[in-house]
């Protein structure tokens, strides 16, 4: 399997199945992004780091002060552990001037939520094929119903190449189902009540950003076209 931190590349090697926890998790990913930045300055790694450079392992030098700290205000330990290193393993995909921007106080909620959402297509490769194969070509051909069955298919496919979709349990395979549509749902790129496609228009500042790295655009309901 892929390491544990920075983008998935799945060339002969087994999906990252671990997206059972949070939905987006856009609110833990501003603050833990925050956090990240704040100890890049401390250490002085800014000067090092281009906003370029992908995050990778580096977030995880704030994982146990995170988790000492409460940062994210969880409840139980066992739910904090488990929210917070979910939510550094997704911002591990995005680069330093990613997460500075999605840190910052001029991003809009609706370009926070599409990073995060990012974020999660590039860190599991999974979602970012069904992004690509599914979610962004059903708004292309416009066709923008989409449901569970939709994504049966789409698994059932992936599983010719992948046999560890058909290993994992049924109570898994439901987990990941629904939290990926709930994060779709939180991202607002689909309707729940309609099973609809929603478009997505970035603001210029965060298409000025994704440009650095085109293949985002891939990941959302949108035509480039309109930018």
């Amino acid at each position: 399997m892929a390491g544990s931190y920075g983008a998935e590349a799945t060339q002969g090697e087994r999906y990252r199945l671990s997206f059972t926890v949070g939905g987006l998790l856009a609110s833990q990913g501003r603050a833990l992004a925050e956090m990240y930045l704040n100890h890049l300055n401390h250490a002085g790694g800014d000067a090092e780091c281009s906003s370029q450079t992908e995050v990778g392992k580096s977030i995880a030098a704030i994982r146990q002060q995170a988790i000492e700290e409460n940062v994210l205000a969880i409840r139980t330990d066992s739910a904090n552990r488990r929210v917070v290193a979910e939510t550094t393993r997704r911002l591990s995909a995005l680069t330093v001037g990613e997460l500075a921007y999605l840190a910052g106080q001029d991003s809009s909620t609706s370009d926070r939520e599409a990073l995060m959402w990012i974020a999660m297509c590039r860190y599991y490769a999974i979602v970012g094929e069904f992004a690509g194969e599914v979610l962004k070509k059903h708004y292309l051909t416009g066709n923008t119903h989409l449901d569970f069955e939709d994504y049966g298919r789409f698994i059932a496919d992936k599983a010719t190449w992948h046999p560890e979709l058909e290993n994992i349990s049924e109570g898994t395979a439901k987990k990941l189902r629904s939290n990926l549509f709930k994060a779709m749902r939180e991202a607002h790129l689909f309707d729940k009540n309609s099973d609809t496609v929603l478009s997505f228009l970035p603001s210029p500042s965060l298409a000025d950003i994704l440009r650095k790295r085109a293949d985002s655009f891939g990941y959302l309901p949108m035509r480039e076209s309109s930018l």
